[in-house]
């Protein structure tokens, strides 16, 4: 770490021009031209000059009473000669290595944000030639994308002030601030440009998009990433992922803008010289370096967010991780530690003090690409810290490790990495993912139709009660090589140490992952590896493009979809076609994978017992309607409307929040908030309940958006549209991950409002630092799965807590951060903590009573929920009835619940 320290303050100290006794240069222009502030490009007009643009900088100052001495334009302004540079690499030694400035580029040179002989090196001295307050200049520039920014000495002050182009801010991030710490400007294009930088420059067609999504971290709290989605991103295709680490003091937002990574990929893909892919950047600095820190972020928290929020593939060969300086000690840690969970690795500039990792895998890194680059004048490749390029290069050639080396024209900056990027998308990625064509059909095909069928389990080598045969028959032009299925297949047991110790913030990577094949009874299931990662089940080839599996599974509700590979290459993702998840017809919305029953109330895994839809008269309806949001705009609601709704009668209400990338249709479907309710209400464990979901992405998850619309839009229209109390203490808030941090938000301002809250598997305490408790609290109900990576926040909320004299409830549900966990919280939520059934004031509704008429015009879904339930017949797209072999549920599950439950009011509730 010491020397990992060194190298990081080195990196830090040369990102900024070095000051110094140096040579003043002015630019002298032959004519006048009334520039305004900023920085204006345009073809060279001075014939003195040889580079082919020129750009004018001017600074406006701020009216802050201080008298100016200098101004001097600061940046990435300094050239040198290949031929000069070249014992640096065997030395270390750049004191007698000679730089030009801007007016004395002639073709040939390279450009290095690198100070060298500082007695030579180039100042910009900005002008007010005109005594108009304005400070300008103009340099002759060749082709590339420049930072800079405004070095400023005030009369009096010791010390110069340097700040960003007021005129020409950087982009950031929303929400978190971040830049890229510089004004950027870009000259040229890409037929006339430095080496290297062709691809850097914005497309007219064809552009991809950034997004900066908020996600939970390994510490419970709220980061940034930054997210690129190529043009014509299909959420039914399956991409490829490369995940992106700046160097120190960097952020999310610098690859994303002074990277030009975006401009890198749109330009690649346009001209089919890398595959379409999904590029993530992330904020390092903020875990101090701490490279455990960092790894367990990268692969508990921002991997699984990924791929559960977008179209990619769960494949490590599908992954690519890379950095810059500092990023690439991230990137050669973990192919030291985990190189099995990608397929390829760019370490930009940098080392590792890794080395003496005794886990490496030796055959895994081959099986690997590597691509290594520095620059020619880089700090990075040669020093005498124990973690430079050379050094690290030696390392890998002596426990043999295979690996592609390029030393590039520049020095420890923004130009180097930039041309490595590049390279490595065009060079070196999906290089190792090309597919066998030639495989042999040899196998029968079953009499099972296209979809799911659930059966009673056959095989006696299997635990599982039950057993689902998925058959797939691809529809598309194209022709299907291999088909594999994919969802919440991986089971953990939960009596492993490093399960009952997980905190959240230790490492959990080391836990056995068991297959459907390797189930036992207790074991718990997830949608993603929290441990050792197993592959996405492969189908058998049965028949042309028909493909075949059966897996034996405990009783529970499955999510799963279709990783299909053509003989084109091209991998896409899909939900299965026979059984598609049902949708908001009027956006679109849907759980995103297609979902399936397996077992029954009395048989199935802990906390799925009120899952399972009724077939009785007490069964409630869900709808989707719209109204006006905050911003004018019409948005959906999910509304869930108990069995024989009744105007005459007084409802209480939930309000329920999905997580990051979710939406109002989750809770509903993969959710299965229709049932839960239905199968609580008739068994009198909690009052009769209107629930109501909601859409939080749309609000990009800034809270203080999403409440104003909560308090003025949502609970309005509730209340004004169905006959629900409008009593604080008859209304409850839950959410789960984002959602949960947008619970605790609503606590922290907005907890007079509410009875009962629900805040799962993510918060962060700092929501509450300023917020008075006046003794009349809501119920509050904390809880979060026993391996979910969102649970580590809820440590410092309890304190937080628990120093305010609070009461509150956690627990923990045998899971990680999926929809097993969140299912079983709303059903504990509803169960032990809302309101009991014997207050509800109003008469038993006549079983008789018609359910809301589906005619009207508010409602696209009315009682959908038969159509995949554990007791009926699933209809699949082909109208195929696969019947799922289970009895008696509903009666069985009235038997085995009334009466025997002690229900944990408010008032019992447990500090």
């Amino acid at each position: 770490m010491k020397g990992q320290r060194m190298f990081l303050a080195a990196a830090m100290a040369f990102s900024l021009i070095v000051p110094g006794p140096m040579t003043t240069m002015v630019a002298q222009a032959e004519e006048k031209t009334d520039y305004k502030p900023g920085v204006t490009v345009e073809a060279n007009q001075n014939p003195d000059w040889k580079a082919p643009y020129q750009a004018t900088f001017v600074y406006d100052p701020d009216e802050n009473g201080k008298t100016i001495e200098s101004i001097e334009l600061v940046g990435g302004f300094f050239w040198y000669k290949p031929e000069e540079v070249g014992n640096y690499q065997a030395s270390g030694d750049n004191s007698n290595i000679p730089v030009y400035s801007a007016y004395e580029w002639e073709p040939g040179m390279f450009v290095a944000n690198m100070v060298t002989n500082e007695a030579d090196t180039p100042v910009y001295q900005m002008t007010d030639e005109d005594n108009d307050g304005d400070y300008e200049i103009t340099i002759p520039l060749e082709g590339n994308l420049y930072f800079y920014d405004y070095k400023i000495q005030y009369e009096g002050e010791a010390e110069p002030v340097t700040v960003k182009d007021p005129a020409n801010l950087p982009e950031a991030t929303p929400g978190s601030g971040s830049d890229a710490g510089h004004s950027l400007v870009y000259v040229g294009d890409p037929t006339n440009t430095s080496d290297g930088q062709e691809y850097i420059y914005a497309r007219n067609d064809q552009k991809g998009k950034v997004e900066w999504k908020p996600y939970t971290g390994a510490d419970g709290k709220t980061q940034y990433l930054g997210v690129y989605t190529p043009y014509g991103y299909d959420s039914s295709k399956t991409y490829k992922t490369i995940y992106v680490s700046h160097g120190g003091g960097g952020n999310e937002n610098e690859w994303m803008t002074i990277g030009a990574i975006p401009n890198i990929m749109d330009n690649l893909v346009a001209d089919g010289l890398t595959e379409p892919a999904v590029v993530v950047t992330m904020n390092n600095t903020y875990y101090g370096w701490d490279k455990d820190s960092i790894q367990k972020n990268i692969l508990e928290c921002i991997i699984p967010f990924v791929e559960a929020n977008y179209s990619v593939s769960k494949n490590a060969n599908d992954r690519a991780f890379c950095g810059l300086s500092a990023g690439s000690q991230v990137t050669n840690d973990l192919a030291m530690t985990s190189a099995n969970q990608f397929g390829y690795f760019g370490s930009f500039s940098g080392g590792s003090s890794n080395k003496s990792a005794k886990d490496y895998d030796v055959d895994q890194l081959n099986k690997d690409v590597l691509y290594i680059t520095a620059g020619n004048l880089d700090m990075a490749y040669n020093n005498n810290i124990g973690n430079s390029v050379k050094d690290f290069t030696a390392f890998y050639d002596s426990i043999g490790v295979e690996y592609d080396f390029d030393l590039l024209k520049g020095a420890h900056d923004w130009f180097v990495w930039r041309e490595s990027f590049t390279n490595f998308a065009k060079d070196y990625l999906w290089t190792n993912s090309e597919p066998d064509y030639e495989e042999e059909i040899t196998n029968t095909p079953s009499n099972y139709k296209a979809g799911v069928t659930v059966e009673e389990n056959t095989e006696d080598e299997y635990v599982a009660d039950y057993q689902l045969s998925f058959v797939y028959e691809d529809k598309d032009e194209r022709n299907a090589i291999s088909v594999s299925v994919t969802g919440n297949f991986q089971f953990y047991d939960p009596n492993e140490e490093v399960i009952q110790n997980y905190t959240g913030k230790n490492d959990v990577t080391s836990a056995t992952t068991y297959s459907v094949y390797d189930y036992q009874e207790g074991m718990f299931n997830t949608g993603y590896p929290v441990g050792t990662s197993i592959s996405p089940y492969e189908m058998t080839q049965t028949e042309d493009e028909r493909f075949e599996i059966t897996l034996p599974v405990p009783g529970n509700l499955y999510y799963y979809d279709y990783v299909v590979t053509y003989d084109d290459g091209s991998t896409v993702t899909i939900k299965d076609p026979a059984n598609m998840p049902i949708a908001n017809e009027t956006n679109g919305h849907d759980a995103g994978h297609s979902l399936v029953y397996v077992g029954n109330a009395e048989n199935t895994t802990a906390g799925q017992e009120y899952i399972y839809a009724r077939k009785d008269t007490a069964k409630g309806s869900y709808r989707f309607v719209t109204y006006k949001a905050v911003d004018g705009t019409d948005q959906p609601l999910g509304i869930y409307l108990p069995a024989n709704y009744d105007e005459s009668k007084t409802y209480k209400t939930i309000y329920v929040s999905h997580g990051g990338g979710g939406q109002e249709n989750e809770w509903m479907t993969i959710g299965a908030v229709p049932n839960i309710m239905d199968n609580l209400i008739a068994d009198k464990e909690v009052a009769e309940a209107i629930v109501v979901t909601m859409d939080n992405t749309y609000f990009s998850w800034n809270y203080d958006d999403i409440k104003k619309n909560l308090m003025d839009n949502i609970i309005p229209y509730i209340e004004a549209n169905y006959s629900v109390s409008t009593e604080a203490e008859d209304r409850a808030f839950c959410g789960l991950s984002m959602g949960g941090l947008t619970t605790t938000s609503i606590y922290a301002t907005l907890s007079d409002q509410f009875g009962y809250l629900g805040i799962w598997s993510a918060t962060d305490a700092s929501m509450i630092e300023n917020m008075t408790h006046d003794g009349d609290e809501p119920t509050l109900f904390l809880a979060a799965g026993k391996v979910d990576f969102g649970k580590a926040g809820f440590a410092g909320l309890k304190e937080a807590l628990d120093q305010a004299g609070v009461a509150y409830t956690y627990e923990e549900s045998l899971g990680a951060h999926d929809w097993g966990v969140w299912r079983d919280l709303f059903t504990r939520f509803a169960k032990n903590y809302l309101w009991d059934a014997e207050s509800e004031p109003t008469p038993t509704p006549d079983p008789g009573t018609e359910t809301p008429d589906p005619s009207d015009p508010d409602v696209t879904v009315d009682d959908p929920s038969d159509s995949t339930t554990a007791t009926d017949t699933v209809q699949t797209g082909d109208n195929t009835s696969i019947t799922i072999y289970v009895a008696g549920a509903s009666m069985a599950l009235i038997a085995i619940v009334v009466g025997i439950v002690i229900k944990k009011k408010k008032s019992a509730i447990l500090k």
